[in-house]
């Protein structure tokens, strides 16, 4: 009996040799294999990391011009507050107060005389303020007041210069140089250090030199 078995026993210990080299190489399989695909997701971590940001969304075209004989700018409640505007005389820029009178308006005057505008304005349009400076008629400067005729008027014009002073009553002082009248009821060429003062009617009460 011990030489029959003995065949088998041997035979026994080869197959449990084999079957250990078995597993002894099918656990080095899955570890190559585990391994290749550990750096393969590293590799695509790395490739996905060192790709470039994407390029920022292009700006929206900005129109180099645009053409219109109006622009109006309203406020939230949908009131007009400013306008830009072509008329008949020429272009004009206003600003509207809360009720839609102008409180400001610039405009460029085409017609004779010619030249630019500025009239400022409180919002009851009492007093308020102009400039002018029109083809022939020099630079022009009116102040007036909340009471009715209190105004003030520079004047510079080829001729000299000028300041006028009105007062409610219709009483008027006027400075500088140009044509003013006499007591005499005759006119004459002043300087810019004359002075005179006028009543209501308009007639000379004093007068130097």
């Amino acid at each position: 009996m011990s030489q029959e078995t003995d065949p088998i026993v041997a035979r026994i210990v080869r197959l449990e040799e084999q079957n250990r080299r078995l597993k002894r190489g099918a656990l080095v399989c899955v570890v190559a294999l585990a391994s290749i695909g550990l750096m393969g997701q590293a590799q695509h971590k790395s490739k996905r990391k060192r790709a470039p940001a994407p390029s920022p969304a292009p700006a929206p075209a900005v129109p180099q011009k645009i053409e219109a004989e109006s622009f109006v700018l309203k406020d939230a409640s949908g009131r007009v507050r400013a306008e830009l505007s072509m008329g008949g005389t020429g272009p004009s820029f206003k600003l509207l107060g809360q009720s839609g009178s102008a409180l400001v308006t610039i405009s460029l005057n085409d017609t004779g005389p010619s030249g630019p505008y500025l009239l400022l304005s409180d919002p009851a349009h009492h007093a308020g303020v102009s400039m002018s400076v029109l083809e022939g008629a020099g630079s022009q400067l009116s102040m007036t007041g909340e009471r009715p005729n209190t105004q003030v008027h520079v004047g510079v014009t080829k001729d000299g210069t000028t300041l006028e002073l009105f007062d409610q009553d219709g009483f008027s002082t006027s400075l500088g140089n140009g044509l003013k009248a006499s007591k005499g009821g005759q006119t004459k060429q002043t300087s810019a250090a004359s002075i005179a003062l006028f009543n209501k009617d308009r007639k000379v009460l004093w007068s130097a030199p």
